[in-house]
């Protein structure tokens, strides 16, 4: 939340920032925990819902319209358009999302926290003090720094230090043990003369600007607030994706969850969330795969496979009661404001390169990036090029890497950013009509992309 408030801040021009991520975050997963059918999964802010917040207000800035009351209407066009997808049983359309799509869609998440921290970095040495040329090269050590740190506690889990307990614990609280050490380092006096930027949050509780709670709902015509519909369809687009594919993942039987799933309520819960954080003008969010696992593997009881090396789960505590603490506590870090102004803004991208990597683990897609590179005889027996032949496996992976390539083009461009929602429909399209041609059912049941029924 701190890191996607801080992004916010500067490309919604200050008015939408740490605080109201921080507030939003809390209120939409308590509610969430509370209200949901998969008490397991989180929301959270995700890079492409910034996105599109981002391109909402450049729109409103070039038509001179008011942003928090346009961005109030398309999250209550959002939301009654969710809660009636949930109500009319719709989520048993993401059947049709199949691994081709998922896997552009995880991939695009990936790069996208990856391009976020880089030009964090970046912006550091284009705007850089002639008099403290320093500064860049210390920042960009404490991301790498942090990205490293926070790596390798990640994965102490899997190590043969100490016994299970101690690894457990090192791995849950290691991430926020490295901020909270590269925060003090920075904060040491020989540390302050590099001038490293840190986050840019008011010394106490206030919203951006100084504005009130309620958005002013009236503040824009009839005719405005019926045409907020459109972009809501796009917005109601990507949170359909995005919800439904980190459900999907928290309920993957490799979780072994016990309770059965209920994609439909998550959807009306959503819609409900999102309302209220839009009256309010507080960020949205949606369904958060990396967070949704953590909170699973947290929940987990795990045994190491003597056979693969890697940890593989049990069984799980499922609960709403973690959810709705976790988020109460994130929600009262408002309180903490002067504490959380201290935390270097090169930590937060260390933060960002981390989650980015961690989306390319278990994703098929960038693994047969490296193998189509590697010696045949080097890779397993069921490899798809075994299965295949180096020919196919390439032009599918191809054409994945020319649509991840296409969605981040068009994300990049400032005036049509607020439509990236509908090209996840042209990726679906691309599985369904253009890649038949090329493979048989047979071949797509071995790269694991069968066709629904």
């Amino acid at each position: 939340a701190v890191s996607f408030g801080e992004i916010s801040s500067e490309v919604t021009c200050g008015s939408m920032g740490v605080v109201e991520y921080l507030l939003g975050s809390g209120v939409a997963g308590m509610l969430y925990s509370v209200l949901c059918g998969q008490p397991m999964a989180f929301l959270a802010p995700t890079g492409l819902t910034l996105a599109f917040i981002s391109g909402l207000f450049r729109f409103c800035s070039l038509r001179d319209l008011p942003f928090f009351s346009v961005y109030a209407w398309v999250g209550l066009w959002t939301s009654a358009f969710m809660s009636l997808l949930g109500l009319l049983g719709s989520s048993k359309l993401i059947r049709y999302c199949t691994r081709f799509t998922d896997e552009v869609f995880n991939g695009m998440l990936s790069v996208n926290f990856i391009y976020e921290a880089v030009s964090s970095l970046r912006r550091n040495f284009i705007n850089a003090d002639p008099l403290n040329l320093s500064m860049p090269f210390v920042a960009l050590s404490m991301a790498l720094g942090t990205f490293v740190g926070t790596m390798n506690v990640v994965k102490f889990e899997a190590s043969k230090f100490f016994n299970t307990k101690v690894r457990k614990i090192i791995k849950n609280f290691g991430p926020v043990s490295v901020i909270l050490l590269f925060t003090i380092l920075n904060n040491l006096p020989w540390a302050l003369k590099f001038n490293v930027p840190t986050l840019s949050v008011p010394d106490h509780f206030q919203l951006a600007g100084g504005r009130s709670f309620l958005v002013g709902l009236k503040a824009i015509p009839v005719s405005i607030r019926l045409l907020c519909a459109f972009p809501a369809c796009l917005l109601t687009c990507l949170f359909f994706m995005d919800q439904n594919i980190s459900v999907r993942l928290v309920n993957s039987p490799e979780n072994k969850l016990k309770k059965g799933a209920a994609y439909n309520l998550d959807m009306l819960a959503m819609g409900i969330v999102t309302g209220v954080l839009s009256i309010f003008g507080l960020p949205w969010m949606c369904g958060a795969t990396v967070q949704s696992m953590n909170h699973v593997r947290a929940m987990a009881e795990t045994k190491r496979n003597e056979e693969t090396g890697q940890m593989e789960i049990t069984e799980v505590t499922e609960t709403r009661l973690t959810g709705f603490i976790i988020h109460a506590l994130l929600a009262s870090t408002v309180m903490l404001l002067p504490l959380i102004k201290k935390i270097p803004i090169p930590v937060v991208s260390g933060i960002f390169l981390f989650l980015g990597r961690k989306l390319m683990t278990g994703n098929t897609f960038f693994r047969r990036i490296s193998d189509a590179f590697a010696e045949k005889s080097r890779l397993k027996p069921k490899n798809p090029i075994y299965l295949l032949g180096r020919k196919k496996m390439s032009i599918y992976t191809a054409t994945q890497v020319l649509c991840l390539l296409g969605l981040f083009g068009f994300k990049q461009i400032p005036s049509i950013t607020i439509f990236f929602p509908a090209m996840i429909g042209i990726l679906m399209s691309i599985r369904a009509f253009v890649l038949p041609n090329f493979f048989s059912e047979e071949e797509f049941v071995k790269l694991q992309d069968p066709t629904p029924e």
